[in-house]
């Protein structure tokens, strides 16, 4: 039987993707629906007189084609949604239109609801407000409301707070420095998109989301209706990176809207309320400070993060996260505050704590291998750890020293001269960095229904999302290798909340948790199956087997019996027991961790006339345990490396300082901005995770990317820069005016 896990296949949905025929909760047909619109707010922070809003919306309800205006004078009230949910995951405390305050730039005022898009739009164009403003706390350090959480999400051990060691610092060399990160935004390809209809007190809801079954235990809690009432569907995401992991404001507003005209409404929102409706991730300010001995062994480390959060809910940015654990050292402090400012609400994005966290431990880690005199990479092996230091707990399946020389190898890391400003090519500088990638490996609990036609075509079903990674190629894979059955024979069907239950997609988490239920539904699906095959061919089912297709056993001709012989030849009633679903368990309570890792090794060209850094090289190896699909693997690596060097050198959101108003424009990678990729995988297989011994590898990709360009920038030009994006204001050389002069 040949295998199926470990090779490249192709996406399953990826010719309807290239031909335009991929189905999206935009493309939904929908008789009779009508199109909503919303009105956000101008100011950061103040209320909205109730005449002024009365007034306004009923000038708006006049225009042609307005059905409906909806606002907090009419909108019904909706229950708050569990604590548990406003604390852990970033959903605001008050429903949405619940008062005539406001609280942050972008805030939803009103929807409004029309018979075209076009008439929809021009109609809310039109609604003008009256604000009575207030003082506006617009960054973090002018906040005065801050606080210091203890866990990142309350069910994991992932601490904010952490000290390890002794309380003074010990002697030795010293690096200390400050970094700071933007805010940055998703930017998916896909905007949000919602339609909601009712039928009677029973909600479906379409929704470019990657969280369907938590979706609708929130619309639960606001509607106060049970969650078998309610439907979410899915078809396919086109990309998230975090923004649609979780439930908006604007998904309850549409369906309030279609409850109370009694027709279904759609909402599409714009490029630009993407900027303030769907998260970010917020601004950082970070300081790092390293004590390491005359042998480069660390001693102390300190890392303290600052980030915001809005007024109407809890999210931190966990930078430190990774520090508590990437290497040994006796002495570690970790403290994360977070501050309330006037600002949209922020959320999970790409490598959430990982990304921002690494770039300043591994730039931080540069410059001491400089201070030290010790290879960057040496200095890495050095400290590099045999246990989680968090708990004391051993690794599973790590294999991060092999990222590190297979990586150097691969690179040409040896021929790289020491001394910043040594290599040139073409009348620029060239530099080599590097740094250190990681991410947790995680599993939650998830379901999956088997459906077996007559002919023995099996359908597996989970309520889990194809968000452009391949899930549904890789799941594919997983059921034909554990029932038996060639990949043509074998379906995945997501994005739909009727299906079993499944964990949001994000954290790296789908494969190891619905493939391990997609694993356990196809074991079971076998031993059913051959348990009515030894029953009609009268022998013992431990006797048989299931290879391609076909049920071979000693007892039967070489090529044995297909599958769906078998099948025509028993009962409806037996045949009936091949559709079932069933749960697999979340990650292991006790024993190792399973953590990924990797290595970045890249090339930059600066040309410092014109303030231009080229990425033109890179070189990364990844520890994820089995890769399922390596063309699909890769091609997740090489997005999150892109996503990464759009944090490293383009991306921040501006605003103007004083009102909070989006500026300018927000850059991201282009194909001109890519280098050569060279990304390979360490053959390993974490079973201890997951049967099949996958772990995730959507987030790692951008883990220590930004820190790998400017460690390279700095070898390139000398130029130590500590702020993201690293801009041509930095890179330019100046100009002498007694020379040009």
């Amino acid at each position: 039987m040949t295998a199926q896990i470990g090779r490249p296949v192709n996406r399953v949905e990826g010719l309807e993707k290239v031909t335009g025929a991929a189905h999206y909760t935009a493309d939904t047909p929908i008789p009779g629906v009508r199109h909503a619109v919303l009105v956000q707010s101008e100011v950061s922070h103040g209320h909205v007189a109730a005449a002024s809003l009365e007034m306004a919306a009923r000038q708006v309800a006049a225009a042609p084609g307005v059905e409906y205006v909806l606002t907090s004078l009419n909108c019904p009230p909706l229950n708050p949604i569990p604590r548990d949910l406003t604390w852990d995951l970033p959903f605001e405390r008050r429903p949405p239109l619940s008062d005539l305050t406001v609280q942050y730039r972008g805030q939803h005022m009103a929807v409004v609801v029309a018979d075209t898009l076009e008439r929809a739009t021009q109609a809310a164009s039109l609604m003008r407000l009256e604000y009575q403003l207030c003082p506006a706390v617009l960054t973090a350090r002018d906040a005065s409301d801050t606080y210091q959480p203890d866990h990142f999400v309350k069910l994991t051990e992932e601490k904010l707070q952490d000290h390890r060691g002794p309380h003074d610092e010990p002697d030795g060399e010293i690096v200390s420095a400050r970094f700071t990160t933007p805010e940055n935004a998703h930017y998916s390809i896909e905007l949000s998109a919602t339609i909601a209809q009712w039928d009677g007190d029973h909600l479906t809801v379409h929704d470019s989301t990657r969280w369907i079954s938590g979706e609708r235990r929130v619309l639960a809690a606001y509607f106060g209706i049970p969650v078998e009432k309610i439907r979410i569907i899915a078809p396919l995401v086109g990309g998230a990176f975090g923004s649609k992991s979780f439930m908006w404001m604007h998904v309850a507003l549409c369906a309030v809207a279609a409850r109370a005209i009694g027709a279904p409404v759609k909402l599409v929102l714009t490029r630009d309320q993407m900027f303030t409706s769907t998260g970010h991730r917020p601004p950082t300010e970070q300081t790092l400070r390293l004590v390491a001995d005359d042998t480069g062994r660390l001693t102390s480390i300190e890392h303290h993060t600052t980030s915001a959060t809005s007024m109407v809910a809890h999210f931190c940015e966990p930078a430190g996260l990774s520090t508590r654990f990437l290497y040994q050292t006796p002495r570690l402090v970790v403290s994360h505050t977070v501050a309330r400012t006037h600002t949209p609400t922020p959320c999970f994005m790409r490598g959430p704590g990982e990304a921002p966290g690494l770039f300043a431990l591994e730039v931080a880690m540069d410059e001491l291998s400089y201070a030290i005199g010790v290879d960057p990479v040496q200095l890495r092996i050095t400290n590099d750890t045999h246990e989680d230091q968090t708990n004391g707990s051993p690794w599973s399946a790590r294999h991060l020293l092999d990222c590190y020389r297979q990586g150097a190898q691969r690179f040409g890391w040896n021929e790289r001269p020491i001394a910043p400003r040594s290599l040139h090519r073409n009348g620029v500088q060239v530099g080599w960095g590097m740094a250190t990638a990681t991410y947790p490996g995680r599993r939650m609990p998830a379901g999956c229904r088997v459906t077996t036609a007559n002919d023995g075509h099996l359908t597996f079903a989970s309520a889990t999302h194809e968000v452009g990674n391949g899930v549904r190629t890789v799941m594919c894979q997983v059921a034909a290798d554990s029932s038996g059955m060639p990949l043509d024979r074998v379906s995945f069907a997501s994005g739909d909340s009727s299906f079993p239950e499944a964990p949001y997609s994000g954290a790296s988490q789908t494969t190891a948790a619905v493939g391990s239920a997609v694993h356990l539904a196809a074991q079971q699906w076998k031993l059913r199956l051959l348990t009515l095959a030894a029953h009609e061919l009268h022998c013992a089912t431990t006797t048989l087997d299931i290879r391609d297709g076909m049920i071979v056993g000693p007892d039967l001709t070489r090529a044995g019996i297909e599958v769906g012989e078998i099948l025509a030849s028993v009962t409806t009633g037996l045949r009936e027991q091949l559709n079932f679903a069933c749960e697999s368990t979340g990650a292991p309570d006790s024993g190792p961790v399973s953590q990924s890792f990797g290595a970045h090794f890249c090339e930059v060209e600066v040309d410092e006339e014109i303030g231009r850094a080229t990425v033109t090289r890179w070189v990364a190896v990844m520890d994820c345990g089995k890769v399922i699909n390596p063309k699909l693997a890769r091609s997740q690596v090489i997005g999150g490396i892109t996503f990464g060097l759009g944090m490293a050198l383009l991306e921040q959101v501006p605003y103007h300082p004083g009102t909070g108003h989006l500026l300018g424009e927000y850059y991201v990678p282009t194909h001109a901005d890519v280098p050569e990729f060279d990304i390979i995988f360490v053959d390993s297989s974490d079973t201890h995770l997951t049967p099949v011994g996958a772990r995730g590898i959507g987030e790692i990709g951008v883990c220590g990317v930004p820190a790998a360009v400017a460690n390279a920038i700095f070898h390139a030009t000398g130029r130590r820069l500590r702020d993201l994006p690293i801009t041509l204001e930095a890179l330019i050389t100046p100009f002498d005016l007694e020379e040009i002069g």
